[in-house]
């Protein structure tokens, strides 16, 4: 006699963006002077109940300034790793009124900066380079 085995426990998200941003660093650790970049920022939430992340306009509005409040500032003594990492915690925990009418059971779960270059003084390239930070899977967790 078989028995069924459980299903696999499947990883649910709602990722959102890309949106657009300039930053401005000062690259201390790496003796690089302040310089600006373009890039994109796109936020992925955990689905943890029926349903995410509710992703419509205001919603996603609400979003973006809440990026932007960070990102319209000089980073000091920032590389863009730690750029990352202060969008992270600028995001982290963080809900907009819009997003309370629509409910859903989320959790922010990583964030790509895409940080695009192009050829200038610094020895930057014309490549994007993408920075991620993530929560981590947890073996077993559904």
């Amino acid at each position: 006699m078989t028995t069924n085995p459980e299903p696999e426990p499947l990883i649910r998200t709602v990722e959102v963006g890309p949106f657009a941003i300039f930053f401005t660093n000062v690259n201390r650790p790496m003796g690089l002077r302040a310089h600006s970049h373009t890039g994109a920022v796109t936020v992925v939430y955990d689905t943890i109940g029926r349903h995410g992340y509710p992703s419509f306009a205001d919603t996603n509005a609400a979003l973006e300034t809440r990026i932007h409040e960070l990102t319209r500032r000089p980073f000091k003594d920032a590389t863009n790793e730690d750029v990352a990492d202060r969008l992270w915690a600028h995001l982290d925990g963080y809900i907009a009124p819009e997003w309370e009418e629509w409910g859903g059971q989320y959790a922010l779960r990583a964030l790509h900066l895409d940080v695009v270059g192009v050829h200038d003084a610094i020895g930057h390239d014309n490549s994007t380079t993408r920075y991620t930070v993530a929560r981590p899977y947890e073996q077993g967790a559904q």
